[in-house]
């Protein structure tokens, strides 16, 4: 028999061993990361965080809008009033206490069957903190999901062995969380926004990935804008200082809905469920009106009403109609 390399030196024939190993473990990784994938993005399926991913089970190509963010964005915004509203097309993918390195993953699954025109970063996640370890197990997960889905071996069926993932659901309120109006605790409004020329401080892995975020958007021809939401604790000067100077750095739009000329009137009386810390449906629908008319008037998102490749939103507006209607 040929001993294969036998005239190499020690050190190259050690290396060689090294890469062939290394190359054996990731190919298991692969095979085992499509094993425990879900097979499709319901929770059913085991997806995590259903509701955010929601926006794979669109028809591709469909979504002129992503809302991304933390807790701020899913209480803000709604897409089926958008669509009865003005016929665009949107997905809120936010999750609760979003970091940004999830924000870019999200991001990133979405355009993989999107071509969003505008895509609409809440600000409050970006001033949460997380460490380069947070952001190396996140990248980890994303390239080899074995690492998230870990636990599916549990319940895994002859499906998750034979057959491809697919994306076939979507959240009924578009990744929107409702509140109903008759939720409401006051806030304490006193001196919320008062003027200041300090920054507040952002950490600069933060920064990086806004960087990255802003750079992934102009690679697929979406305009980013940071929107931050109304909200008595969440919110001050110091931090839109912060944002105005990044999105001037990133060349993103920004929009303060607690300030200046696009501030929504907010009743923090009425219009918050937890004393001003998130919005109720009689402050979301307050900020989705003013969110409409921004996307339409400045970024010239278009109308789909009576396009019948659009129907699925007119029945998905009609329950949601309905629905608001037996609150």
């Amino acid at each position: 028999m040929i001993q294969r390399n036998k005239g190499l030196p020690l050190p190259l024939r050690y290396a060689l061993r090294t890469v062939a190993a290394v190359a054996v473990f990731l190919m298991v990784l692969a095979v085992l990361s499509h094993v425990v994938m879900p097979k499709n993005n319901q929770r059913e399926f085991g997806q995590i965080d259903a509701r955010a991913n929601g926006v794979m089970g669109e028809r591709e190509g469909s979504v002129d809008v992503l809302f991304l963010g933390d807790s701020e964005a899913f209480s803000s915004f709604s897409p089926l009033q958008l669509w009865g509203d003005r016929g665009i097309t949107s997905y809120v993918s936010a999750t609760a206490a979003q970091r940004l390195c999830y924000t870019r993953t999200l991001l990133a699954r979405a355009l993989k069957r999107q071509a969003p025109r505008v895509v609409v970063l809440e600000t409050n996640c970006t001033f949460a903190r997380f460490s380069m370890a947070d952001a190396a197990r996140r990248l980890l997960k994303d390239v080899f999901p074995v690492f998230e889905y870990h636990d599916r071996w549990k319940i895994l069926t002859a499906e998750d062995f034979l057959s491809p993932v697919r994306y076939t659901w979507t959240d009924e309120l578009k990744g929107f969380r409702l509140r109903r109006a008759l939720e409401a605790k006051p806030a304490d409004a006193q001196g919320y926004m008062e003027p200041t020329d300090e920054l507040a401080p952002m950490a600069d892995l933060n920064r990086a990935y806004l960087e990255q975020i802003s750079q992934m958007c102009k690679n697929a021809g979406a305009r980013l804008v940071l929107v931050s939401t109304p909200s008595t604790k969440n919110w001050n000067m110091a931090r839109h200082n912060r944002i105005a100077q990044v999105a001037d750095e990133l060349d993103a739009n920004y929009i303060d809905l607690n300030t200046g000329s696009d501030k929504v009137e907010i009743d923090w009386h009425q219009d918050t469920y937890d004393a001003g810390d998130h919005l109720n449906l009689r402050g979301a629908q307050k900020v989705t009106r003013a969110i409409g008319s921004i996307l339409a008037d400045r970024y010239g998102v278009g109308d789909h009403r009576g396009d019948e490749a659009f129907s699925d939103w007119d029945e998905a507006h009609g329950r949601y109609v309905k629905r608001l209607s037996e609150l």
